[in-house]
């Protein structure tokens, strides 16, 4: 970033961490040596958040999912820390970083394709040409929604927004939310109350971001 000889811009691409939770539980086979790695990773002389639900790891395939998701949750919490080390950089940037960083919401892409994308290539300085505002539109309102991981495919875009709200257990949802509340409040993904608010589909949890 402090090389003279290149003008070198960060676009951090962002995704509500409920989201990301659900889709590593979905992925748990893909990812458990992943997942694994990355809760092992974590520093040892950081306190660690207990799980909430104290028998999941135990809990077999009782609400929310199998042993493994145990695994896959637990990542969450140092891809969460680590994140908000990162938004808190971004929020107070030194002058190397300061007009060199972009943070983008997943749900403000697949929602407004086309102005997202054209705040992106601008941000780098180049014009969005119409095959890429097309190939954005078509990816963002594909029939439906994949069901199978490490997938590429147009999809629904309300559909891939809520996905979480019924593929995650309330008590998951929680878990997560206590592992992300930093990075959750920097970027205006608000948390849920109830199970009630969260079947609501009808109701965003996007507000503003702070970045």
């Amino acid at each position: 970033m402090r090389d003279p000889t290149l003008d070198l811009k960060v676009i951090h691409l962002v995704r509500d961490p409920r989201a990301v939770a659900s889709s590593r539980i979905k992925s748990r086979h893909g990812l458990i040596r992943e997942s694994l790695q990355v809760v092992r990773s974590r520093d040892p002389h950081i306190h660690r958040m207990p799980f909430l639900d104290a028998g999941h790891k135990l809990g077999g395939k009782k609400e929310g999912g199998a042993g493994s998701d145990y695994h896959a949750l637990g990542a969450m919490e140092v891809i969460c820390s680590s994140m908000a080390k990162t938004l808190q950089t971004a929020l107070h940037p030194p002058d190397w970083l300061q007009g060199n960083y972009m943070a983008v919401r997943y749900e403000d892409l697949v929602v407004e394709p086309i102005k997202t994308l054209r705040q992106v290539y601008g941000f780098v300085n180049l014009a969005v040409s119409p095959e890429m505002e097309k190939f954005a539109l078509n990816m963002t309102s594909g029939p439906g929604y994949s069901s199978k991981p490490f997938v590429v495919s147009a999809r629904n875009a309300s559909q891939a927004l809520s996905a979480w709200r019924t593929a995650l257990s309330y008590q998951q949802i929680k878990q997560v939310e206590e592992y992300c509340q930093q990075p959750m409040a920097l970027l205006g993904y608000e948390r849920v109350g109830s199970p009630e608010e969260v079947k609501d589909l009808g109701r965003t949890l996007l507000r503003k971001p702070r970045l």
